[in-house]
């Protein structure tokens, strides 16, 4: 026992030195580090356990060199990884970060040079080489390795170690969800933030939850259903625009720009609705504020850091906005600027009620920005577009990307926004040309990933940014703040549609000015549990959403005629783009976008041409095919 004990000393000193260098990393200054472990020496010491807890595993190997240092290289890393992750976007390494790992590889060459990848590949591949050394000649204790008093030590230390953090959160010395992440970690620590984030997924149970209680809510709590306050035979389109890191530099006190790089927007929130909406991240997070929106589902309720794209919505349909207003007759699309397997969006939005969605794989005339994003002006067209495909009213919902990060500067920021701006003006313009009713919903995601603070704003907040309703049937010009998951109801209640679940909860609660934030919080809870984990009660005990057949991109594409000539494949058709792929049997090959007619594949073998099925597919830089436009097999003696 008395050497482990020893062990034990050794191991909390040591974990006290690795907790000091993990927040010295996010804190970037030792007067923010002592001001932390002075100020919350008890979460510290919390911490410090948390990070000793692994090192247990000593007591059950004889290669405890080994053990030692690869556990400290694994928290090192973490540490390192979150330091640099607070630099490019403002929110902490979370472990729903391990499922975003495939998109930060795709997006490493914009935040980062190509001298630093290589830097950061090379300490990757050195930490390896190093383990391995470090396996092959650390010296192995001689001492005979007691396994059951070892596993009884590491159980013994397991259960102190939770019996602490759970007295931690019982106490409130530590928070158990987090409304603002990026303030929890400097707050708790990134160790037990890390942790929890881990473990605490999803939407835990509410206390009460039930049939009775879910009739309650379902009879007291929701609007009246099926109303339609607009006069008869007037559905109009309803258009979202999610504009990416769109933000008003007037409202940072230390804006060094001294023009107005969004003077049409202004001129949008004098005369139309509009006011402040409160997302749930900072400088990155785009499809939570996506998922709030569209769901009217608060995302405090879930785990620390959780995407639900990523989680439940993966195999679990949802209420949306675009289910609600399909039930009143209207078709519902998506647009994307950017890659359909962001996000798994191409899986997503079917779960979310989505008819099609159109990603930059079925875009043409594709303009980028100096760090690579698609121009915004090219969404205006496909707006029109997908206005057209339907004889009956359309749900819009579009989601830019050229205010994306990395900013080599502020200036350079305000000069992309600056021509989002202009998108914007072209497209209002575009749609007063057009005698059908239109209201456009505009507002930015998240704000942009700089370094600032909340006393730094004039509205003192990081979590505000703007929107405005744009709409040709003169609605009461009313400045509303709300935040992202009310955003929907808001507008509908505005045109006079209560249909939907979370809708109807939503506009029950902004239209009743004595109801109380603490019950309201708790129903919405409840209802979200309900919907995506319970037992479905509010539908009656059977949710009446099912995924739909998503179809990828508005117009179909087409092959018309294949010809070989001098082992060119060259296909005729129709709605071609850069992304369109010719496959034999399945397999792509490289292809020659002509224009959007004509591709062709060049080089190819006379035995490949006769004796394979040839089609074209969708495919985008990470090589998911996104749909196929049928097959043809060729005879050569045509």
């Amino acid at each position: 026992m008395k050497p482990h004990i020893r062990w034990l000393g050794r191991i909390f000193a040591f974990s006290a030195m690795i907790n000091v260098f993990i927040e010295l990393a996010s804190r970037k200054s030792l007067m923010n580090l002592g001001a932390y472990v002075w100020g919350s020496l008890l979460i510290f010491l919390l911490n410090t356990i948390i990070i000793a807890l692994p090192f247990t595993v000593l007591f059950v190997t004889k290669h405890k060199a080994f053990a030692c240092i690869t556990i400290s290289v694994i928290w090192l890393f973490m540490g390192v990884v979150n330091g640099i992750l607070l630099i490019f976007r403002t929110t902490p390494f979370t472990g729903a970060d391990f499922r975003l790992v495939k998109y930060a590889v795709s997006l490493a060459t914009v935040y980062f040079t190509w001298l630093q990848i290589i830097l950061i590949g090379s300490g990757i591949a050195f930490s390896i080489v190093f383990l391995i050394f470090v396996w092959r000649k650390a010296p192995v204790s001689k001492d005979k390795v007691r396994y059951g008093a070892g596993a009884g030590f590491i159980a013994i230390s397991t259960v102190i170690v939770l019996g602490l953090t759970s007295a931690a959160m019982k106490t409130n010395l530590v928070a158990v969800h987090f409304g603002n992440i990026g303030e929890a970690f400097r707050t708790y620590g990134f160790p037990y933030c890390f942790s929890n984030s881990l473990f605490n997924t999803g939407i835990s149970k509410p206390e009460g939850y039930g049939t009775e209680t879910m009739e309650t809510i379902r009879e007291e709590e929701l609007v009246p259903e099926n109303t339609y306050a607009l006069s008869e035979d007037t559905k109009p389109n309803v258009i979202m625009i999610q504009l990416e890191s769109f933000f008003d530099p007037s409202l940072w006190k230390n804006n060094p720009v001294n023009y107005d790089p969004i003077p049409f927007f202004h001129q949008l929130q004098k005369n139309y609705p509009g006011g402040y909406i409160s997302v749930p991240s900072v400088g990155a997070g785009t499809a939570n504020t996506e998922f709030e929106s569209i769901t009217g589902m608060n995302l405090d309720f879930f785990g620390p850091g959780e995407y639900p794209y990523k989680t439940v919505l993966k195999k679990t349909s949802c209420e949306s906005i675009a289910f609600d207003l399909k039930n009143l007759g209207y078709s519902a699309h998506a647009i994307h600027n950017n890659e359909a397997t962001f996000y798994d969006r191409n899986r997503v939005f079917s779960q979310l009620g989505f008819d099609t969605f159109t990603p930059i794989e079925y875009m043409n005339n594709v303009e980028r920005n100096p760090t690579g994003w698609c121009k915004d002006k090219i969404l205006t067209g496909e707006i029109i577009k997908t206005l057209d495909s339907t004889p009956g009213p359309d749900f819009i919902y579009t989601i830019s990307v050229q205010g994306h990060g990395k900013y080599p500067d502020f200036e350079y920021y305000c000069q992309q926004i600056g021509e989002m701006d202009e998108f914007i003006r072209s497209l209002v313009n575009t749609l007063r040309t057009r005698k059908e009713p239109i209201v456009l919903v505009m507002y930015g995601d998240h704000l942009p990933g700089f370094e600032w603070s909340e006393d730094e704003m004039k509205n003192h907040s990081l979590f505000q940014t703007e929107y405005v309703v744009w709409n040709n049937m003169n609605l009461p010009l009313e400045k509303r703040n709300v935040e992202a998951y009310q955003i929907s109801a808001h507008v509908l209640d505005m045109l006079g549609i209560h249909e939907g679940t979370m809708m109807r909860f939503h506009q029950k609660y902004l239209n009743n000015p004595k109801a109380k934030e603490e019950s309201y919080l708790e129903d919405m809870k409840t209802l979200e549990y309900d919907i995506l984990y319970g037992g479905r009660e509010v539908y009656g005990g059977e949710s009446p959403y099912e995924p739909t057949k998503l179809k990828m991109g508005i117009d179909d594409i087409t092959i018309d005629n294949v010809v070989y000539n001098d082992s060119n494949l060259l296909i005729y058709g129709e709605n071609f783009t850069p992304y369109s792929k010719i496959c034999f049997d399945g397999k792509a090959v490289d292809t020659t976008f002509v224009w959007p007619e004509l591709i062709i594949a060049k080089n190819v073998p006379e035995k490949k041409v006769a004796d394979s099925e040839i089609s074209v597919w969708q495919i985008g830089r990470d090589k998911v095919p996104l749909g196929e436009n049928g097959t043809y097999r060729m005879s050569l003696d045509d």
